[in-house]
């Protein structure tokens, strides 16, 4: 592995006893990160730790262990070995307290020695113990955290890998039904529920520790000051319960914060995936609107958590000097003057050890409810609890039938059946007592308006809809399914998206793509079939290609059932024709096949483009119930359609044919094993960690520039008081020994000159004065600091996402959503904390310095040494880590873009049984993004066994010195200085921890800079253009909607789509814009909108250049419906129709009215029509509804020119001629351009203007 990859000269497994102690296998990576940089893509070619990954075993299957616990499950799936190395660690906890708790002893015997007359040797022998003592210590904390570690990243995938199986199960299992919903939850949960649940694995070693010294150090406490030690150990339970009496508000604040961040998650996600259909429709303030409010949600959600978070920091951090307080006051008055050396630093060593993980511990509780928190959401969402009525329906589900589970035993033609069966999305059935048999040899279609409920039945095949009442029995699990909304595999190339995990038929292959008129689109790519899909939507394909793509895929899976939704809707009448005669002619594809499978088709109601008279069954739609259609006399036959096959389709043969030679040249040296290996490859997105630090990274060192834009955030006047307040609560934490000491002294030298209540009182201002500097700087951080920064920072990068181009959203999706995601999650709370607690452990350690040169100047000496030495290693750590805890943000992304797309496309997962190869393909994403995580808890396991041997070296040298000069040393001021090596590594490890995490958690920080300035924005519309100046426009404009292009050019990636187009639309002109699909027409439609980068030429409305005009105030003049409608879920029907509050609510029914023109299924709006019921719950939520009330929304807007893409598709003939009827006659002043694949209804336009290959002609 040496030679193949110089990072690791040896796996951790394989290194020797001492390197692997010692953590030195870490070494050759440190030397790496010190000489260069690390990329994500380096990592990818080292193996971690075994104990650290999880691949799921193929015999273990949770779906299948229906009455089984989760954590059951998890026992079994992660192994026995598991717990077996959890059980080690607990015990190497619980040694690490034994010897915690002997360094009080060892303290106490050095302090005796100094005091009495004593052989040098055991002097000698005591400091030999001391440093051992450390030494064994620093091992054992070491060791115990690697494993836990290596725990915790094997749980962590386990939990991401069961919540990903559990969003591809079908609907009835699962708590949403919404995609956008579920793909936010399912992003919060496996990154930000995920990171708290582990989180409890690790707490648990800590809370044996704490407990063990907790309850020997009270021992010990009561030999030094007998009942007294009732007092601090009260105040320790006290301090304990202040967080747990506060656990259910703290848990139910947390739950409410998660809550709001799967909400702004869901609108982030909304304006990235969705950002062309929300720019053109002029939704983006709405939608920018939406994620403000969420995050000002989010944010007071966790202002309440912090709110409570002060409490605990008091509680913790006040719990030593109120203990030494108590102590000393309540001896004091007990036993009057009757306080030694002896007592006082027994005392103060066993409260300092006792009580020094503390803060610590209780500060962790609420991290701790947090945890709980996340396991009880993850297993609600993984496991939930299924009541009596769900059983019933789920013993007939798509998930039992896919697994083979329900079989027709008398029927073995019968594929699926529906017995009175109603169909559910939400509560409400969409269709009620359906009946019917699918069988092999026949095809069914069924017809209806759109939104009727055609694809609600489709649908219910692959587990998308609750069966709600009746029953739908599958016996067979080998469908293909093309979806109105195709997913495609991203990262993956065209031939393996459509041959998906079957081996590649070079003879079926060619067939398929000529039954879909794919060649002459391959042809024109530079890559032909090995282009790559860039995302899971096709966002690189028009809407057309990615039809047929998804329909060649269908094809050639050559399944029992194959069920097509709609699948012409968006191609022209010619394509369609070509695909007809090539499916269902006399030697078509289907024709052919037909004996083999069944067919399931939906279309829309009076279409021509399906020959209804091949069907063996045709069904219609009305009022939610399925009812058998009758065939017009003039459809055509299957006969009818071959002989109208058209020189086109030959043309598309000859194409595909020209690559025949080369697809049978690779089919000779490709083998199945070999094709499938490819398709089931690790990675389904391009790495985005890469790209994200190309260039390469800089070396990562401390960065003041970067410290103070953060800090800019903060405001200087906050982060100014919090750090004084912190300082002075350090010194009074070090400073109180000292005092102690004084008042010890002055007994010890017989003066009593100023009574115990003097001391008490003094003392007790002191420890006051504490625990208000610890109010104000709490109160100051968490109250104030906090909330703006994340306010203001996450402003910043909306402003920057909003403003940038659609392509590099598209492009870079799955990355910017895990900036939104999880550098925000480390900037909410992560970040803040290691500012506020780095300038705390400075305080500290610069405290306890001045505290060893007290006791002894020449333990400078040794300090100046550590010091030196810790400064070089933290450079080389530092190097390193930072880029790892970079990388390690960075590589969530490709994990994030997984979760989402499998959530969009689970229908056709499901349908080609890919959930095993979606779940592998996850696993091994989570497993390489893990290496960066997993090489930064080593580092810092590294960092801090390096710190506690410097410690335990100055510790060592501290005691040599006082044995050595014990004639000429003060004893008190030694006990204190003795006292405090004990704090010195703690302090030390502290300021090491959190300086190194504050760098690393910096990084957040470079990457949010680096993404706002240099994502590219919208402004810049032409290639190598520079941001031109804005004209002021007056408010009427554009007044006449006169379109001009000249010389347009403009292309997608490698894909030109305009090539020198140049037109003139007069002013109020009707245009319908017709061609072939993927000919540009879409394009064209965006280009006017600022949605394609033009390569030159120029767009002139009514005379006014387009690159002079803000992209936003574009899209506020012009009106548009986009291909795809959104809405905001969360937002009222007018609100979505009406969103800027411009019309009445009679205006909008009136309207919605207009647009449900042609549904002549009944499913028109009677009655009262509730227009402020929220989105999600009406009827208008549905697919065909969305379409309508698409244009309805734009019909409401004002303006010279509309510009609309598609707004029929889907729509029958009559539907079509009526629905544009109405757009035309609404606003008959304006400009109309209509993008549209009907050749009906033409002669109402005043032009038509076709698209061909990217050229325009009347």
């Amino acid at each position: 592995m040496a030679n193949e990859y110089p990072l690791f000269a040896s796996k951790e497994r394989e290194v020797s006893f001492a390197n692997l102690i010692f953590l030195g296998w870490l070494g050759p990576l440190l030397s790496i990160g010190k000489r260069g940089d690390i990329l994500q893509s380096d990592l990818e070619r080292i193996e971690t730790h075994p104990n650290s990954a999880f691949f799921p075993s193929p015999d273990a299957d949770p779906r299948k262990d229906g009455d089984c616990s989760f954590m059951s499950q998890m026992a079994r799936d992660t192994s026995l070995r598991t717990y077996l190395l959890f059980l080690l660690a607990v015990t190497l906890a619980g040694l690490t307290a034994a010897t915690t708790l002997c360094q009080p002893i060892i303290i106490g015997a050095l302090v005796a020695f100094l005091q009495v007359e004593s052989h040098t040797s055991v002097g000698s022998w005591l400091v030999v113990a001391l440093f051992m003592d450390f030494t064994l210590l620093n091992i054992l904390v070491a060791q115990s955290t690697h494993i836990v570690d290596q725990i915790s990243f094997r749980i962590r995938a386990y939990l991401t890998y069961r919540i990903h199986l559990r969003s591809l199960e079908p609907v009835t299992s699962r708590t949403t039904v919404s995609n956008d919903s579920e793909s936010a939850k399912v992003t919060v949960l496996a990154n930000v529920d995920v990171t708290q649940a582990v989180f409890v694995l690790k707490v648990i070693p800590d809370v044996i520790t704490s407990a063990i010294i907790v309850g020997v150090g009270a021992y010990l406490l009561y030999n030094a000051v007998a009942l007294v030690f009732i007092g601090p150990l009260l105040l320790a339970l006290l301090s304990v319960s202040v967080p747990i009496v506060l656990g259910k508000k703290l848990t139910k604040s947390q739950r409410y914060a998660l809550e709001a961040t799967e909400r702004r998650l869901r609108s982030v996600g909304q304006l990235i995936e969705k950002t062309r259909s929300i720019r053109m429709a002029g939704m983006q303030a709405m939608a920018e609107k939406e994620v403000l409010e969420n995050r000002q949600i989010e944010i007071e959600a966790m202002s309440l958590y912090r709110k409570f978070l002060i409490g605990v920091v008091f509680a913790s951090d006040s719990v030593n000097g109120l203990s030494l307080l108590v102590t000393f006051g309540i001896y004091a008055a007990i036993n009057g003057t009757n306080l030694d050396y002896s007592t006082l630093f027994t005392a103060l060593l066993v409260i300092s050890i006792m009580l020094g993980s503390f803060p610590t511990f209780i500060q962790m509780l609420p991290a701790l409810y947090e945890g709980v928190v996340s396991w009880g959401r993850i297993i609600a969402y993984v496991k939930p609890k299924v009541g009596l009525s769900e059983k019933h329906n789920d013993a007939t589900d798509i998930q039992a039938a896919a697994n083979g589970s329900i079989r027709l035993e008398k029927e073995a033609s019968i594929l699926a059946k529906f017995s009175e069966a109603s169909l559910a999305w939400g509560a409400e059935a969409i269709i009620h007592d359906i009946s019917l048999t699918i069988e092999k040899e026949k095809m069914t279609v069924i017809t209806g308006g759109s939104g009727c409920g055609k694809s609600t039945i489709l649908k219910s095949l692959v587990g998308e809809v609750r069966v709600s009442a009746g029953t739908l029995h599958l016996s067979t699990n080998k469908i293909a399914f093309c979806d109105q909304s195709p997913y495609f595999l991203a990262g993956r190339t065209i031939r393996q998206n459509i041959i998906l995990q079957r081996p590649f038929d070079g003879k079926l292959y060619s067939a398929v793509l000529s039954c879909c008129c794919l060649g002459p689109d391959i042809s024109r790519w530079s890559s032909g079939d090995e282009t790559i899909v860039v995302d899971s939507a096709g966002t690189s394909l028009s809407g057309g290609q990615r039809k047929r793509l998804a329909l060649a895929r269908a094809l050639y899976h050559e399944a029992d059932l194959l069920i097509l939704d709609d699948v012409f809707t968006g191609l022209d009448a010619k394509t369609v024709r070509e695909i007809n005669t090539a499916l269902f002619g006399l030697q078509g594809f289907i024709t052919e096949r037909r004996q083999e499978m069944a067919v399931l088709i939906a279309m829309p109601l009076e279409t021509t483009m399906i020959p209804l008279s091949f069907a063996h069954e045709t069904f219609s739609i009305v009022d939610g119930v399925l009812r058998p259609a009758e065939t017009t006399e003039g459809e055509q036959t299957s006969s009818d359609i071959d002989l109208e096959r058209t020189s086109t389709v030959e043309d598309n043969i000859v194409s595909i044919a020209n690559s025949q030679r080369q697809i049978e040249a690779e089919e000779k040296c490709l083998s199945p094993e070999t094709e499938k290996a490819k398709v089931l490859a690790t990675e389904t997105t391009p790495t985005a960690t890469d790209s994200a630090q190309s260039p390469r990274l800089k070396k990562q060192h401390f960065l003041m520039r970067d410290f103070a834009n953060y800090m800019k955030s903060f405001g200087v006047r906050n982060f100014a008081v919090s750090v004084t307040a912190t300082c002075v609560v350090s010194g009074i934490n070090k400073a109180s020994p000292f005092f102690l000491s004084y008042w010890t002294g002055k007994y010890q030298a017989d003066d009593y000159s100023s009574p115990p209540g003097f001391y008490i009182g003094m003392y007790s201002l002191i420890v006051g004065s504490g625990f208000i500097g610890i109010l104000v700087a709490c109160g100051v951080f968490f109250l104030r600091m906090i909330p703006k920064s994340a306010v203001s920072i996450h402003r910043d990068m909306l402003d920057v996402l909003v403003s940038s181009s659609a392509s590099f959203l598209e492009m870079n999706g799955a990355e910017t959503l895990n900036r939104f995601t999880n550098d925000v999650n480390v900037l909410d709370l992560a970040l803040p904390l290691a500012v506020l607690n780095s300038t705390w452990a400075i305080a500290a350690v610069l405290a306890s310095m001045g505290v060893l040169a007290a006791g002894s100047v020449y333990t400078l000496i040794s300090l100046a040494v550590s010091l030196f030495v810790l400064y070089f290693i933290q450079r080389s750590y530092l190097a390193t880590s930072s880029q790892l805890r970079t990388l390690q943000i960075a590589s969530q992304a490709p994990v994030i873009g997984t979760l989402r797309a499998s959530c969009d496309g689970r229908a056709t997962i499901r349908a080609f049984n890919l959930q095993d190869s979606a779940s592998s393909t996850l696993v091994n994403q989570v497993y390489q993004a893990s290496k960066s995580a997993y090489l930064f808890r080593s580092l810092q396991s590294w960092l801090f066994l390096v710190i506690g041997l410097l410690g335990g070296g100055v510790a060592g040298t501290l005691a040599a010195l006082l044995v050595g000069l014990k004639s000429k040393v003060n004893v008190g001021w030694a006990g204190v200085a003795l006292v405090n090596t004990i704090t010195l590594g703690s302090d030390l490890k502290m300021l090491m921890n959190w300086l190194t995490l504050l760098e690393a958690q910096l990084g957040v920080v470079r990457r949010i800079r680096q993404f706002i300035a240099t994502t590219p924005s919208e402004n810049l519309r032409s290639v190598n253009s520079t941001p031109t100046r804005v004209e002021e426009l007056p408010d009427d404009w554009p007044s006449r909607g006169e379109v001009v292009l000249r010389d347009v050019s403009a292309a997608y990636g490698d894909s030109p789509v305009l090539a020198n187009a140049s037109i003139h639309i007069q002013a109020g002109e009707k245009i319908a814009v017709i061609g072939r699909t993927g000919s540009g027409k879409s394009s064209l439609a965006q280009l006017l909108f600022g949605l394609m980068t033009k390569a030159g030429g120029s767009v002139h409305i009514d005379g006014v250049d387009l690159d002079t005009v803000s992209p936003q105030l574009l899209r506020q003049r012009l009106v548009g419906v986009p291909q795809f409608s959104f809405y905001n879920g969360q937002a009222s029907v007018k609100k979505n129709l009406d969103p800027n509050d411009n019309h009445s609510p009679s205006d909008v029914v009136d309207m919605i009215r207009l647009a449900s023109v042609g549904l002549s299924d009944g499913s028109q709006p009677e009655g009262v029509i509730d227009v402020d019921q929220s989105w999600e719950s009406s009827r208008f939520s549905y697919f065909g509804w969305q379409q309508r009330l698409g244009i309805a929304r734009a019909l409401l807007r004002r303006s010279a020119l509309y510009v609309m893409d598609e707004p029929t598709s889907g729509m029958d003939a009559m539907a079509h001629k009526a629905m544009i009827h109405n757009i035309l006659s609404t606003h008959p002043n304006s400009t109309m351009v209509i993008v549209t694949h009907h050749t009906e209804g033409l002669e109402i336009f005043d032009r038509v203007l076709r698209v061909e290959e990217g050229k325009l002609a009347w």
